[in-house]
């Protein structure tokens, strides 16, 4: 986005910003498998990378869909955060809930992941995301989400 931008001063630099540069981020989301309930009814997810990396809940049940977005710096343990979540961990219960409820009644999760190959083009300057990077993760995450509001669906998150 151009959009227009008062200018700025910087003490630090010396420098004036006079506009934003456009920012664009590409990425494909790689299915690993469906989330089930094992013999005692907890959450049971596919195997998924360790590592940092993005994560993405598609919850379809009668014939509706709805999507959960996260971003995490150990995927397995952000998982498993989902299957045994604490007193405090009001997200992993609220998924733990609503994915455990969406499961007992028939439906079904499908569970993706971006662990590699994301984008940023700032300006013209096209390079990789730094993963390991949280703010990095969060600016994809966030554009996930906007893309997924944007094309209709209905998302989970807050």
């Amino acid at each position: 986005m151009n959009a227009p931008h008062p200018d700025h001063s910087s003490s630090n630099t010396g420098t004036s910003i006079k506009r934003t540069p456009a920012l664009s981020v590409n990425f494909d989301w790689v299915p690993i498998g469906s989330v089930s309930l094992d013999g005692r009814g907890r959450l049971d997810f596919p195997r998924v990378p360790s590592g940092p990396g993005l994560y993405q809940f598609e919850l379809v049940q009668g014939g509706h869909s709805s999507f959960y977005t996260g971003q995490a710096d150990n995927l397995p343990r952000r998982f498993q955060h989902y299957r045994t979540p604490g007193p405090s961990q009001q997200t992993n219960m609220r998924l733990n809930r609503h994915m455990t409820n969406t499961l007992t009644a028939g439906g079904g999760i499908c569970a993706s992941v971006i662990t590699e190959g994301a984008m940023i083009d700032v300006g013209g300057e096209i390079r990789s995301i730094n993963l390991g990077s949280k703010f990095e993760r969060v600016l994809l995450e966030h554009a996930a989400i906007a893309v997924a509001s944007a094309a209709g669906f209905e998302t989970l998150n807050r």
